[in-house]
């Protein structure tokens, strides 16, 4: 069973595969819809998610771009990357990680990227990881946006799919996204579901501030990362795929996509 990340050249371990398998087969022409070479998974879309990135840090202490990296690249996204890495590292950060990136390289590859390479850490985050303002953004993000490019040229393609997982196989392109009978074979396992309020609303502290995670701020799955695949696959195939989703029985408050962190 040949199966990969979509977005990366990674594939998946045979007992991730296999999970996979045993996940599609049984729902097919059921909750998960084949169009064309698209496996929909109908219900996992739809699951309620708030992005609320900005305030992730203080809710949580941390957000995901710190302590971690992303995903491996490739194809054209790697190279519109690699264009532009150093001109972002001069333009956005202040300190000696563009002088020290020079001399070590822009990816390192070890046991905690599975030796593909991946955006090198900087004391212990993301190279890109960077503060404006009391807030943790993408420089990446930043740069795009600043210069007119659209961020899913430049952005490692992993780093805007969450929540979103997509994953590539013999059965066809599976588009599901984070949920408790995914996180078996999906690359963000269960991490965000222990850790974060954003897929786990049961995470929220009481004692949190109302516009925090706000409840109208859930929203489906797939919106998240509704921006992202129309870049890489057009506007029509979006529809397409959004015609076998039941998006009007959800929140209809629709995300900010410009936001720095995703």
């Amino acid at each position: 069973m040949r199966s990969r990340y979509y977005g990366t050249p990674e594939s998946l371990e045979f007992n991730e595969a296999l999970a996979v398998y045993e996940y599609v087969v049984p729902r097919l022409d059921k909750t998960i819809i084949r169009h064309g070479k698209y496996l929909i998974d109908t219900e996992a879309l739809c699951a309620s998610v708030n992005l609320d990135c900005f305030n992730c840090h203080l809710l949580h202490g941390h957000n995901c771009c710190e302590q971690g990296q992303p995903y491996s690249m490739h194809g054209d996204n790697l190279t519109a990357f690699e264009e532009h890495a150093f001109a972002i590292l001069y333009a956005y950060t202040h300190d000696e990680r563009a002088a020290e990136t020079e001399k070590k390289g822009l990816f390192e590859q070890t046991s905690n990227t599975n030796y593909y390479p991946s955006i090198r850490k900087y004391k212990g985050n993301c190279l890109y990881l960077v503060e404006d303002n009391g807030q943790r953004i993408c420089a990446i993000h930043r740069y795009a946006l600043d210069k007119g490019i659209h961020p899913a040229k430049l952005k490692p393609f992993s780093c805007s799919l969450f929540p979103l997982e997509i994953i590539e196989s013999d059965l066809g392109i599976l588009i599901t996204a984070v949920t408790p009978l995914t996180e078996g074979f999906s690359r963000w396992g269960d991490y965000y579901r222990k850790h974060y309020s954003c897929v786990n609303p049961k995470r929220r502290p009481n004692n949190a501030p109302n516009e925090y995670f706000a409840a109208d701020g859930y929203v489906p799955a797939w919106t998240w990362a509704r921006d992202l695949l129309a870049f890489y696959w057009s506007e029509d195939v979006i529809q397409e795929i959004e015609s076998f989703l039941t998006l009007s029985d959800t929140p209809n408050k629709q995300p900010d996509t410009n936001g720095f962190s995703f």
